[in-house]
């Protein structure tokens, strides 16, 4: 009889734990490219997130990703992620990164900084409206439990260069 209880308990707490667990919420800029060809995209952080040629991109975990990539040209390129949801992405971007340098395939350099934008209209640093927003619901599992991953992304899309 104890046997039984004992594996009785065993299942209800198995069982329990491998419910819905909890939700976070983040903010993420991206970089998406939407041109017709590849492009390049250099970013120079600020001296707190650099170490040894990658960079810290996010305030909740400590992971570190090359400053050199490829963006993607459906989803975008994760640029920084935080859990503070209540800042604009032209705050962030000038809180994370000193200029961002994208190289097209043809050659031409477009260069982005909070003083200016060379070589394309909008300045990702200090427009707000250069990004699109997104609000993303995802899931992801962690130790038996489903928890709920809600970001907020706003997006700068590089588009309409050759």
């Amino acid at each position: 009889m104890k046997q039984q209880l004992l594996y009785i308990i065993i299942a209800v707490l198995f069982f329990v734990s491998c419910k819905k667990g909890l939700t976070d919420y983040q903010m993420r800029i991206l970089l998406r490219n939407s041109t017709d060809s590849t492009i390049t995209v250099q970013v120079f952080p600020k001296y707190k997130y650099a170490q040894a040629g990658k960079y810290s991109y996010s305030d909740t975990h400590t992971k570190y990703k090359d400053t050199t990539f490829v963006p993607d040209k459906k989803l975008g390129t994760e640029l920084y992620s935080t859990d503070t949801l209540d800042m604009d992405p032209d705050r962030l971007i000038s809180r994370v990164f000193d200029s961002i340098h994208v190289r097209l395939k043809s050659g031409k350099v477009l260069s982005f900084s909070p003083q200016k934008a060379m070589n394309y209209s909008v300045n990702p640093f200090t427009d707000r409206s250069a990004w699109i927003y997104q609000r993303n619901d995802l899931e992801y599992i962690r130790t038996w439990r489903e928890n709920d991953l809600v970001t907020n992304d706003y997006i700068f899309v590089i588009e309409g260069l050759r």
